[in-house]
């Protein structure tokens, strides 16, 4: 394949883990009515494993198709990708889709303003000056300025939080471990994980009727080909195609909760979102004029 065809390889993968995203976002707010978030969550580990275990496997052989090498970022890794999925179903389940995935994306923030304790960056004043104004637009989005924040909110931060976390733990570990294992190792820790809390909780426990079983099926399915999806966008686009594109989804998401939930976000809102979203492509765009330097 041709330079250009690769990167238009990595613009519809990434097109892919958008959708995926929006699927999921939609899924697990529908069934936050009807089956307890940890119910939610089991399924969604354990039917992401078949794929992830599959490309494994092929990628590097039964004999080191679980091998980690450097185990303790990948504690930390999983610790915040465990943090960041429970905070963000919670967030879903209780507040506007649109609303929660404009906060979820705010990442990019928590990220640059960690980097330089965490990753050894350095941060200028222009990008310390799109974080200002991102977390001008978290407050209006919020409404922080009027009202104490709900749980979901609180939920929503805590989730960006814990992605922002994510994003520096599988830097470093993009430099030792191969993707595949790495999602297989998060994903059955994950599982390991919600499996003692229902055992410890054992009445929150509720069968699934058939067509959520499906839904939570999907779930799964879909939880592992947004992994795949995201990781093989990077090899074949620049980190600045995929990272900006995926603010996308901020859009997709307010549409989709105004058709499907009656969500309809308010002015402050919507101009909060612009805010977050316009201060993360900011500071994407100036790494990677950095980067190239």
């Amino acid at each position: 394949m041709s330079f250009t065809s690769l990167r238009m390889l990595g613009v519809v993968l990434t097109f892919g883990a958008i959708i995926c995203g929006l699927i999921t976002g939609v899924i697990v707010k529908d069934l936050a009515d009807e089956l307890p978030i940890l119910v939610t969550l089991w399924y969604r580990f354990l039917f992401s494993l078949p794929l992830l275990f599959s490309i494994a496997l092929i990628a590097r052989g039964p004999k080191n198709w679980f091998q980690i090498n450097n185990k303790k970022v990948m504690t930390i890794r999983v610790m915040f990708g465990f943090c960041g999925i429970v905070f963000w179903f919670l967030s879903v389940r209780t507040i506007p889709l649109g609303q929660a995935t404009a906060l979820f994306q705010s990442s990019v923030l928590f990220v640059t303003m960690l980097s330089p304790f965490f990753l050894g960056e350095r941060v200028g004043i222009y990008r310390t000056s799109a974080v200002i104004f991102g977390l001008i637009g978290i407050c209006i989005i919020t409404d922080a300025f009027n009202q104490v924040p709900s749980l979901g909110i609180i939920f929503a931060v805590l989730a960006a939080f814990s992605g922002a976390g994510l994003s520096m733990a599988l830097r470093k570990l993009g430099k030792s471990e191969i993707p595949a294992t790495v999602a297989s190792v998060y994903n059955f820790s994950g599982f390991v994980l919600i499996s003692l809390c229902l055992m410890i909780v054992p009445h929150y426990w509720v069968w699934p009727s058939f067509s959520q079983f499906i839904q939570l099926v999907t779930l799964g399915v879909i939880g592992s080909i947004l992994q795949i999806c995201m990781t093989t966008a990077y090899r074949y686009s620049e980190a600045v195609v995929v990272l900006s594109l995926r603010y996308l989804q901020v859009l997709g998401a307010g549409i989709l909760g105004y058709f499907m939930f009656d969500e309809t976000p308010t002015a402050f809102q919507m101009l909060g979102a612009v805010a977050v979203v316009g201060s993360c492509l900011f500071i994407v765009l100036r790494e990677f004029q950095l980067s190239k330097r």
